[in-house]
Formats: C-alpha cells, structure tokens, sequence
C-alpha cells in the first residue's frame, strides 16, 4: 500500500527539508501545504519541490485548512489504496515514528491511528496542560480514553479520508474534530519519541485561544443532545403542571429526548452517529436508570424538579459508562 505524508508547513524552519528528504528515502510519496508563510519562504518551498509536491496559498488559512487542502490534492491525485500520514514540519516527529504509525494504518484501514507521545516533565507545559484538558472533555463526551489527543501524528487509509473532509475545523481544532468523527470508530494509539527544539519555540499554537477554540468542538459535537435534553426537561415541567404523575412524565419526556436527539444526530452534519442498534439499547437502559434515580431521589423526599435535574445529571456518567462498555466489546 502506498504511503503517502501529508506535511502542513506554516513558515517552516530547515528542518522541514531534511524530514521530507528522509522520508522521500524511506518511499514515501510526499504532500507539503504551504499554509500561506508567505515570499521570504520561497526558497525553502522551492527546495522542497526535489523531494515533495508543494502546494501553496495565501493567506494563512489555519493548520485544518491546510490538511484539508492537502487531503483533497491527494484524493484527486493518487490511485486507492493508500495511507495518508499527517506529521509537523518542524522536525518533532522522527522518522522511524512516522513510519511505525504507517504500518499499523496499513494493518488497521478502517481505524485512525495516532501517535502517542509520553508527556512527562520533559515536554512544554502548554502541551501538558493543553492536553490534560482535552483528554477529561473528550472522556466525558465520547466515554472513550484516549491518552493523547493533540498529537499531529496520525494515520489513516483512503476508506476514511471522505469523511474527514466533511468536517467543520479550519485551524487546530480540525484535530480534534478527526477524534471526535472517529469516535465510533477505532482508534489506536501507537508509542512515539517526540523531539522538542528550543522548548518547542517553533510550534505557531496559542495556548489560550486555541484551546478554547479546541474545547468548544465538543460543545458544538453534543449540541444535538443538550438541546435534546433541554427540550425534554422542558416537556416534564408542562406535563406535571398540568397534573400528570411524574413516573409518566419521566417516561415521555425521556423518548421525546431520545426521538428528538436521534432525529438531530442524523441531519446535523458534525454530531455524534452511533449505530441504530447501540443507539436504541444506549436509550433503553439510560431510560431505566432515570426512572430508577427518580424513583429513589421522590421517595426520599427530593422535589420531582430537582430530581429530575439530579437524575438528568447522573444519566450523563451512566452515559458515558455505557458508551465504553460498548466500545470494548465491539457493539455495533
């Protein structure tokens, strides 16, 4: 299987030719986006031309707009299959890594593969933090674990390039919307060595806007399930109001959520889509467990508001359980 490298390059260092000469050694066709840097870095493109196809734009449009870019030139330009492997143009990633990751893709093309950096004392507070972050929200959203979820070393075959290009991100959170879409999916991590210059001084990511930006993809992710949910709270509140037992308001207002939210699953183009199978044993159970909650927080003498709210909450973690017993054991 062809292996191609895709190499998003925003005002590149040297480094830059002397990773892309090793892997053009190594077979590797190679792809760089320059990400708009601009005429100073017209002889360092040029020089790129000996080992890679260069494409160039301006101005900056984001690290996503370049992947995209270089996504959509490799689709048009080479003959399935293939692996894609995204690394970064400052040097950080070695060679023998990127080649690890490629291999396992070839193995696995129906899964993303994505290198696995140790981010001990010895790697750049932003990148700890920055991580440390992403990986609780996108626990909490996905119920998956994944140790690295920053990492621009990544593998994919061509069966899953189509579907990467559908999504919405234009600069870093691009990233996190491929782990996001991929959720449902496999995901492998592979061990890396990851190589810092200079404290990682070369990297163009802003810690404090970027990471809001990364964060505010899961938001945009669950945003069919919050409205979801906010709509079927709101059908509670009116069916007590109106007399109705709360056990029946529980029940209804629950299948309105979990109607309402499949329903918005489907039609919005950046949300999470589980299998019709998982989906309606997920909201089954969840079902029961919020009668059970409700049941146990009424008779103890909780407000049926309050304890609808209580439940509500609850219902994310049992969620989020239920979601990676499902992923462990394959379901659907």
């Amino acid at each position: 299987m062809q292996k191609i490298a895709l190499i998003p390059a925003y005002c590149p260092e040297d480094r830059m030719i002397w990773l892309i000469k090793e892997l053009d050694t190594r077979g590797f066709a190679v792809v760089v986006i320059d990400d708009g840097s601009g005429e100073e870095y017209d002889e360092l493109f040029t020089a790129a031309r000996h080992y890679a196809s260069v494409k160039r734009y301006t101005p900056n449009r984001g690290k996503g707009e370049a992947l995209k870019c270089g996504m959509r030139y490799i689709k048009e330009r080479y003959q399935a299959p293939y692996t894609v492997i995204t690394a970064d143009a400052d040097g950080q990633h070695r060679v023998e890594d990127i080649v690890k990751v490629a291999d396992a893709a070839a193995e696995h093309p129906d899964s993303l593969i994505l290198g696995k950096r140790l981010l001990d004392k010895s790697a750049p507070i932003k990148s700890r933090i920055g991580n440390g972050i992403t990986r609780v929200l996108y626990r909490l959203t996905t119920g998956r674990r994944i140790y690295e979820t920053q990492t621009g070393l990544r593998a994919f075959s061509d069966r899953l390039l189509p579907r990467f290009l559908k999504l919405p991100g234009h600069r870093y959170e691009f990233e996190i919307d491929m782990i996001l879409d991929a959720s449902n999916a496999d995901i492998i991590e592979v061990d890396i060595q990851t190589v810092y210059f200079d404290n990682n001084a070369a990297s163009h990511f802003r810690p404090l806007q970027d990471t809001v930006s990364l964060n505010k993809e899961f938001l945009r992710y669950k945003l069919p399930s919050i409205n979801a949910g906010l709509a079927g709270l709101l059908l509670f509140v009116l069916f007590v109001n109106f007399g109705g037992a709360w056990i029946w308001a529980c029940v209804l207002s629950r299948l309105f959520t979990i109607l309402l939210k499949g329903g918005l699953n489907r039609v919005v183009p950046f949300a999470e889509k589980p299998s019709v199978g998982r989906y309606i044993l997920t909201s089954g159970i969840i079902l029961l467990c919020d009668i059970g909650v409700m049941a146990a927080l009424v008779s103890v003498g909780v407000n049926v508001y309050a304890a609808k709210v209580l439940s509500g909450i609850v219902m994310v973690f049992v969620s989020m359980i239920v979601r990676t017993v499902f992923m462990r054991v394959k379901f659907g």
